[in-house]
């Protein structure tokens, strides 16, 4: 009797864990894998351009490129349907390597060619690229309760917005200021030790 028990209730538990699972899958499909949580870390900014890149439909513009494109926020350009996947310390090969395996590409694709020569990421390739399944199987309700409290805690301007407060800054009248403080503290740094900020000479014969 007491084995009876036990085999019922194991039968139990596992009806129910795969109710839970066939639930969750099904939330998922509904819900799907675009509500990522806001970036902590320069890394997880990427990652989150590149996950919004492969699910959203394709941009008209797309830079790759290295910590200096990283640099250009998306917010600085007109063009609204752009996406800046440029890598922080990483090599702008990695992002035209997932640019190039979708299904189709944008219709301009601007590359910073001044770190060619470094290696491209395997494995975010592996994880971006055609065929590669960014969302989560299952539906995660912790997580997704996160991401939607903290997205509407910290919701990014749109674009309409950005460039209503481009276009009043840029109206407002020019404004004094002495910038003598840095130019006299750059003097001095040259003054200093002139040899470091030498231009240097690349296949140059004295």
């Amino acid at each position: 009797m007491e084995q009876r028990s036990s085999l019922s209730w194991i039968v139990k538990c596992g009806l129910s864990g795969a109710a839970v699972l066939l639930a969750c899958g099904a939330a998922t499909a509904w819900v799907g894998g675009s509500l990522q949580l806001p970036a902590t870390t320069t890394r997880d900014g990427t990652l989150i351009t590149l996950n919004r890149y492969v699910q959203e439909s394709v941009p008209d513009v797309v830079l790759v490129g290295s910590s200096l494109t990283y640099r250009l926020n998306e917010e600085y350009f007109a063009t609204p349907k752009l996406r800046n996947l440029a890598l922080a310390g990483g090599s702008p090969l990695t992002g035209l390597e997932v640019v190039l395996d979708q299904p189709r590409l944008p219709k301009l694709l601007l590359i910073e060619t001044n770190v060619l020569s470094r290696a491209p990421d395997d494995a975010v390739i592996a994880r971006f690229g055609r065929g590669q399944s960014v969302a989560p199987r299952f539906f995660r309700p912790i997580r997704v309760a996160v991401a939607a409290y903290e997205n509407r805690l910290h919701a990014p301007l749109t674009h309409k917005q950005i460039v209503d407060t481009m276009d009043r800054l840029l109206g407002q009248p020019p404004r004094d200021f002495d910038n003598s403080v840095y130019v006299d503290r750059a003097v001095r740094q040259y003054d200093e030790d002139p040899m470091r900020y030498r231009p240097m000479s690349k296949g140059l014969r004295h």
